[in-house]
């Protein structure tokens, strides 16, 4: 697939952080160790065989802690690898008297973490040489382990943890310095480790019961868990997310084919066009687990299956598309999860495989539903085709023998007509493509200086619309800035057929309006239009619809006018849908202001419009827009 995600700088240099510490502490622990200047042949043996074993660990902490920051197991072992190469030259190195001279036989490395019985474990075969001592091929096989198991505790203050190394042996020395718990910090969007206040209770059986740190939930933790070798294990008490979606049921009875794209953000945010889906529950944070790890099951009419999914990289707080995921790296907050899901799903169930060698399933990456053509400007889920204008920001999306037009970022009656340029950040994807581009103005927008413009269009599988982020930038400017006309999207291509909007609802159900008008919000409580369009004979049309987030967002310049300026305007003559932030009263400021807008733009011929109704049944796609799902969130292992 293309446009995967690269390693970061910061991961690189945190990787060279690790490497420097590691071979700090292992080369001080060799060479501390109570050496004879005249070894005997067995104490020459015996310590030789203990330094490989040193090494060994040392390898394994290592690979753990570069594991920990990439989440790409060949390139921690490559790294490992190298060194205990480099362990086992400074051990031949320390007596050269003895002549030792190694020759590695096998190795291993392996991590099963992010999950209630979680370890790591390493195995090496050497063979040697001490030819000053007259000794030659001595071949010792070397072991080291350590597991870390959640025990079953009622209590909301500490958590239960036995920890063993090689042969199940108990480790009883370890302090709170030893345990460090994740902690997620909803400010930076990162994870951060802590460590418990006081010293843990240990037990002879290398049970151990440690205090929980503040701001670390109970029911949902992960601890990393360090040994004196050095070796890593970062245990889970759950292994999988329960998402339970709940579908209003007197809206949705009569139409199951309303598809939504729901992202999953690392805090636990769950969104849709822009807006926050409603959680029941307190949101729980992704681990940073491997992105090659991730699975999705859903319940779908009572059979529970897995689905496809993609895992995207974004930048500037997910406003920036990057493309898809690398499977070789972390889920981390510039990464999200993203499915389609309908109301005939009640349950979705994210898992991760908590081995380092797990490979990413297939329907992480394999497309099923695009035919798309980037040279030629098209994107295809083989239900909703648009093609791309060569100038200015244009989308054409066909469905059957129904058509529609959507001109991009009007500012003061300019529109943007150079050529687009186009980035196709993710095409041919799994459930859904995403193009990206920057809209520009011969000489500056009119009477709109030092702003920047952008725009982020995705085309999910198996839905007959397309979804838009239209973004302006404006930075503080010297010069007068006056707004007279905005105008992020317009659709055209409409004329004969019967213009309809929201204005309004009443139990639920939209208040429907026949024919050209300027919708706007009539009291500072009710924003009542979230969705026009254009319907003719045969099921035949197109519009747009939006959430009642972005229907706010259209109202957005309104305290700026200090008066009622935005609004919603279908024109039945001209067969066109405008959606204008700013059109009844114009807008002046220099300031920096930073505005988006969300959508969705639908064609329809023969498929399910935005709004239906037949006899006393109102159905459509306006119920995703209008009641989207609420969720509850669970964990369990």
């Amino acid at each position: 697939m293309n446009n995967r995600g690269q390693f970061s700088i910061i991961a690189a240099l945190l990787v060279a952080v690790i490497l420097i510490a590691t071979v700090i502490v292992t080369y001080s622990t060799i060479r501390n160790s109570p050496v004879q200047e005249q070894p005997q042949v067995l104490s020459a043996v015996d310590e030789t065989n203990l330094a490989i074993k040193q090494i060994l660990g040392f390898t394994l902490g290592y690979y753990g802690s570069v594991l920990q920051v990439t989440g790409n197991s060949s390139y921690a072992k490559t790294l490992a690898l190298g060194y205990l190469h480099s362990g086992l030259e400074n051990v031949a190195n320390m007596h050269p008297s003895w002549g030792a001279s190694f020759l590695e036989s096998s190795a291993d490395l392996y991590t099963y973490w992010f999950t209630n019985s979680s370890y790591s474990t390493g195995n090496l075969g050497v063979t040697y040489n001490l030819t000053g001592l007259g000794i030659y091929g001595i071949t010792y096989q070397s072991s080291c382990r350590l597991n870390v198991q959640i025990m079953n505790t009622s209590s909301v203050t500490q958590v239960c943890l036995n920890v063993t190394k090689d042969q199940n042996e108990p480790i009883v020395n370890l302090g709170k310095q030893d345990f460090k718990f994740y902690r997620f910090i909803n400010t930076s969007s990162t994870w951060e480790q802590s460590s418990p206040s006081i010293e843990p209770i240990a037990f002879a059986n290398g049970t151990y019961l440690i205090d929980i740190p503040s701001g670390v939930d109970p029911y949902s933790y992960m601890i990393q868990v360090e040994d004196p070798r050095g070796i890593v294990v970062v245990a889970s008490s759950f292994s999988l997310y329960t998402c339970l979606l709940t579908w209003n049921s007197t809206l949705y009875s009569l139409q199951r084919d309303a598809t939504l794209v729901a992202e999953l953000w690392q805090n636990g945010t769950m969104r849709w066009l822009g807006q926050s889906l409603t959680l029941t529950t307190q949101a729980k944070p992704v681990p940073p687990i491997p992105v090659k790890a991730l699975h999705i099951n859903q319940t779908i009419n009572g059979v529970n299956c897995e689905v496809p999914f993609q895992v995207e990289d974004w930048t500037s707080n997910y406003r920036i598309p990057m493309g898809l995921a690398n499977n070789a790296s972390v889920f981390s907050s510039r990464t999200m999860l993203v499915f389609l899901a309908n109301p005939n799903v009640s349950k979705v169930t994210i898992w991760w495989n908590g081995s380092d060698m797990a490979t990413q399933t297939p329907l992480a990456y394999t497309n099923r539903y695009f035919s798309d053509n980037p040279s030629a400007r098209t994107l295809s889920n083989n239900r909703l085709t648009i093609q791309f204008a060569t100038s200015g920001f244009v989308v054409t999306s066909t469905v059957g023998s129904t058509s529609s037009t959507a001109r991009l970022m009007r500012i003061n009656n300019e529109d943007d007509n150079t050529d687009p340029e186009l980035a196709y950040v993710i095409y041919n994807g799994v459930i859904r493509d995403i193009v990206q581009g920057e809209p520009e103005y011969s000489g500056g927008a009119d009477n709109c200086p030092n702003l920047y413009a952008h725009i982020v269009l995705t085309l999910p599988a198996n839905v007959t619309y397309y979804t838009y982020q239209l973004r302006l930038m404006f930075v503080n400017s010297s010069q007068t800035r006056t707004i007279t006309n905005l105008c992020p999207i317009r659709l055209t291509g409409l004329t004969g057929f019967t213009a309809m909007t929201e204005n309004g609802t009443a139990s639920g159900y939209p208040i429907v309006t026949n024919g050209t008008g300027t919708f706007y919000n009539s009291s500072s409580s009710l924003w009542a239009h979230h969705w026009s369009q254009f319907w003719g004979s045969g099921s035949k049309g197109a519009g747009i619809m939006f959430t009642d987030a972005s229907n706010q967002m259209l109202y957005f310049f309104d305290s700026i006018a200090a008066s009622k300026t935005g609004a919603l305007k279908p024109d039945a003559t001209q067969g066109r849908i405008e959606l204008l932030p700013v059109t009844m009263t114009q807008v002046g400021f220099t300031y920096a202001l930073d505005v988006i807008w969300h959508g969705a733009v639908v064609t329809f011929d023969g498929t399910t419009p935005i709004y239906k109704q037949q006899g006393g049944n109102k159905t459509g796609l306006w119920i995703i827009v209008e009641s989207p799902p609420t969720v509850a969130v669970i964990t369990e292992t």
